[in-house]
């Protein structure tokens, strides 16, 4: 009977996301060695790097890291928090401090050690990086500039070691800058002698809290427990929620561009070898993952992040008459034709634009409106969802204008789209069950609502971005009248507001200067607090080892592992069927600034086996469905561990770019999911080896 040797709660996807407390208390029934958040993302965009600012209101995260320390001061167990503050900066680090020395002191916390770790980096260093071609792409683009890296805020994605280095230090509540995701909670596991390769796939299932569950929700908490017979076992606190090996191996492959190669700081994850099961009806589990250093001692291989301003930007969101489409420029974003993207609808395809607008009394009370309203609607599951990563595409970064009305109230607009035939059918009664969920929240009392779609009030969404006011306003102005000299807007326009400024990502490019990395990048600092009054007590920098294995035999090359091979069919086809009817789930979302990734799980053994004999996703015929150059796509992939087919390429665009559409990429699957799959007799007597 194999022995516990490690408990960890996993709180929610990202702090301000909030979760049941009831959850959290369900996870702290038993040993528990840590409690861990990760509190932040790229995918939003670069303004929350470059202005410092949170994702989510103060209040939400306050809410979420109370229950967090409730929870550690009396276990006694680490409580950890990375990328502070959404993007990881000094000042989004410095925020999160903020509201924890609030925390501390309601609570009365006291002689408790805290480490802080911060991951800016001066741009002048990252200049003569630069200058001596140095700076390793991830990718295509973003492309390098001197004066956009001269202006930037740039962080380094820290690994596990600053993390080891402060938890060896026994510090107890950890406040980290820019990190990777699953470093955050293989760290402590590796320090404990657990094996890397387990830790860190442990590290990437938790890193988005329940989202691994049936049903899956970043708004849950997950527990991993680690064994000494090397498997680790996910458990659902909420009874609402269960762990299934398919569910675990379809989260493996989240937001990645390769299904069994995941890149880190200190080396490479393959999950070439992993297996997944099932221990009971609530419970799953992996083995033998395994963790590679490539040769040389690590980390000398950091990604950084960049973001610069770009200017000052005004929005219009001009309503029209629908037999006033035909007229509208076709460089245009029209929620009804491009809105979601670039290329129009076609055939019987649909896009619906979904404007959410509030009314209150307060600035910030008609944007939390506006933010719960669109969220809600951009997660809400219902029956026949196959777009499990969001039903909504936002165009801005921010993603909401905020403005005075003319009654003297704060309005704020969020503009959104889909392309989901399956949301967009189920539209008016999701739209119903949110509004009865919004009813009884605090921002909606006392305040007003829409929620306006554009089947019969299509909407024109106009952006400029100019550094000078006096430029924005003309050339924002004469886009304005570009549109309305051959049509009437609408009186429910919204016209010349000023939107949040537009910032870009200067930067998504890997650093191996082994000086910087050990010498400048991650500085740690320790605080005695006691409330909200911390004394420092100490500095340190990181302290680097081998972590993984060396001389791996196996394929750690993307561009041959588990890729579908071009194999035509010999034999005439027997009939074919719409992918879409053969998957139970057809996911698109970023990976990274400058990929997106498709997901296809597929209803069945024989489905899978289907698709992969048809040569259907062979890379010509991929990159035809997709209408891209085929250099422009990473790779098409075979997973068998979950009846799953995935899809890499590059961005059209660098994510939040702006000409944006789908900031998160979530809805950009409708040419996949419109493919025909031929219908061969030899894979029909083939059968699924999960």
């Amino acid at each position: 009977m194999p022995n516990l040797i490690y408990r960890v709660v996993s709180a929610c996807a990202a702090l301000g996301y909030g979760y049941p407390r009831e959850s959290l208390q369900a996870a702290l029934r038993g040993r528990i060695d840590a409690i861990i958040c990760d509190a932040g993302s790229i995918d939003a965009g670069p303004y929350f790097l470059g202005t410092g600012t949170d994702y989510f209101e103060a209040d939400a995260i306050k809410a979420d890291y109370r229950h967090m320390v409730e929870a550690g001061r009396r276990i006694g167990c680490p409580v950890v928090i990375g990328s502070s503050g959404m993007a990881g900066g000094n000042r989004n680090l410095d925020r999160m401090i903020e509201i924890a020395k609030e925390v501390f002191s309601e609570l009365a916390i006291r002689d408790s050690k805290v480490a802080v770790i911060r991951s800016e980096l001066d741009p002048d260093i990252v200049l003569k990086e630069y200058r001596k071609g140095a700076l390793q792409p991830t990718g295509v683009g973003p492309d390098l500039d001197e004066d956009e890296l001269r202006g930037s805020i740039i962080v380094g994605q820290m690994g596990v070691h600053p993390l080891i280095s402060a938890l060896d230090a026994g510090a107890q509540f950890i406040f980290a800058g820019r990190s990777c995701d699953s470093a955050l909670f293989a760290s402590d596991m590796i320090r404990r002698g657990i094996d890397a390769g387990l830790a860190y796939h442990v590290g990437h299932v938790l890193e988005s809290g329940a989202l691994a569950c049936e049903p899956g929700s970043p708004s849950d908490c997950l527990v991993a427990e680690i064994y000494d017979d090397g498997t680790a076992i996910f458990v659902a606190p909420n009874s609402v929620r269960r762990c299934t090996a398919h569910s675990i191996a379809a989260h493996s492959l989240y937001q990645q561009s390769h299904p069994q190669l995941q890149y880190y700081p200190e080396g490479v994850l393959t999950l070439e070898k992993t297996q997944f099961f099932s221990r009971d009806s609530r419970s799953a589990g992996i083995r033998s993952s395994r963790f590679m250093r490539t040769g040389r001692l690590w980390p000398w291989s950091i990604k950084l992040e960049g973001a610069f301003r770009i200017g000052a930007r005004k929005v219009s969101l001009i309503g029209i008459d629908p037999s006033d489409a035909v007229k509208v420029p076709s460089d245009m974003l029209l929620y009804g034709r491009n809105g979601v993207q670039a290329g129009p609808v076609e055939g019987s395809e649909v896009e619906l634009g979904i404007i959410v607008e509030t009314a209150a009394s307060t600035r910030d009370k008609a944007i939390m409106l506006a933010r719960m309203i669109s969220h809600h609607l951009a997660h809400h599951g219902y029956a026949g969802r196959k777009t499990s990563t969001g039903n909504l595409a936002y165009p801005l970064s921010p993603d909401f204008v905020c403005f005075r009305r003319s009654d003297g109230l704060f309005g704020a607009v969020i503009p959104s789209g889909t392309r989901d035939q399956e949301f967009i059918g189920s539209f008016e009664a999701i739209k119903a069950e949110v509004v009865a969920l919004i009813a009884d929240e605090p921002a909606a009392i006392g305040a007003d609502f829409t929620i306006s779609d554009t089947r019969e009030n299509p909407v024109v969404l106009l952006r400029t971005v100019d550094r000078d006011p006096a430029r924005l306003a003309v050339r924002h102005q004469q886009e304005i009248d570009r549109l309305l000299k051959s049509l009437t807007p609408k009186t429910s326009s919204r016209l010349n507001l000023d939107a949040p400024d537009a910032f870009g990502w200067s930067l998504y490019h890997l650093l191996q200067n082994e000086g910087v990395i050990k010498d400048v990048l991650f500085p740690i600092t320790y605080f005695s607090a006691d409330g909200a009054n911390w004394i420092e007590v100490g500095s340190d920098r990181p302290h680097y080892d081998n972590i993984g294995e060396a001389g791996y035999r196996g394929n750690l090359d993307e561009r041959t592992l588990s890729v579908i091979a071009d194999h035509p069919p010999l034999e005439r086809s027997v009939g074919s069927r719409r992918l879409r009817d053969m998957a139970a789930v057809i996911r698109s979302k970023d990976a990274g600034v400058n990929r997106i990734t498709f997901d296809i799980f597929f209803t069945s053994g024989e489905s899978y086996e289907i698709a992969l004999y048809s040569n259907a996703f062979s890379r010509d015929n991929v990159a035809r469905a997709l209408d891209i150059a085929p250099e422009h796509l990473v790779g098409t992939f075979f997973v068998d561990s979950c009846n799953a087919i995935k899809v890499s390429i590059d961005r059209p665009n660098i994510s939040a770019s702006m000409d944006e559409r789908d900031l998160f990429g979530v809805q950009q699957q409708t040419a996949i999911e419109s493919m025909d799959i031929p219908i061969y007799a030899a894979a029909l007597s083939k059968a699924s080896s999960f």
